[in-house]
């Protein structure tokens, strides 16, 4: 059986190949440079021991989120960056107390000092979406 393409088939199909290929490499640079908020979540780490001999720990679990900066010019943009530094804080959160059980307390606390971090970033890269 013999199959049968036609000659002028071929250019037709570069061009829509080159556009495409063209927009993976543009897309690819720029996800690169798109702006991050880092979130920090307290953690357990052994750093020493009190009078009595219980170990004092300290650990710090570190997250970025990439975000567009066309998400920082509405409120719902907003809203949908901060309930995704929400969500990794409470990841965070839950992975350290995994580490060390009970060693954080409690994890509403581990979020909102993790949240706290993240906010203030957030609140400058809106600052400086709104000076540019």
């Amino acid at each position: 059986m013999q199959t049968l393409i036609p000659v002028n088939s071929a250019p037709r199909w570069r061009a829509p190949l080159s556009v495409v290929f063209g927009a993976l490499v543009v897309t690819g640079v720029q996800a690169a440079d798109l702006p991050e908020v880092t979130v920090t979540a307290p953690s357990v780490k052994t750093i020493g021991r009190d009078a009595t001999g219980t170990p004092i720990r300290q650990i710090t679990a570190t997250a970025r989120i990439r975000y567009s900066p066309i998400m920082l010019t509405t409120y719902s943009g907003r809203a949908l960056l901060q309930d995704k530094v929400v969500e990794v804080a409470r990841g965070l959160c839950r992975k350290v107390d995994s580490f060390a059980v009970g060693a954080l307390g409690d994890e509403g606390t581990c979020v909102e000092q993790a949240v706290a971090g993240a906010k203030v970033q957030i609140a400058a890269a809106i600052a400086r979406q709104k000076a540019s």
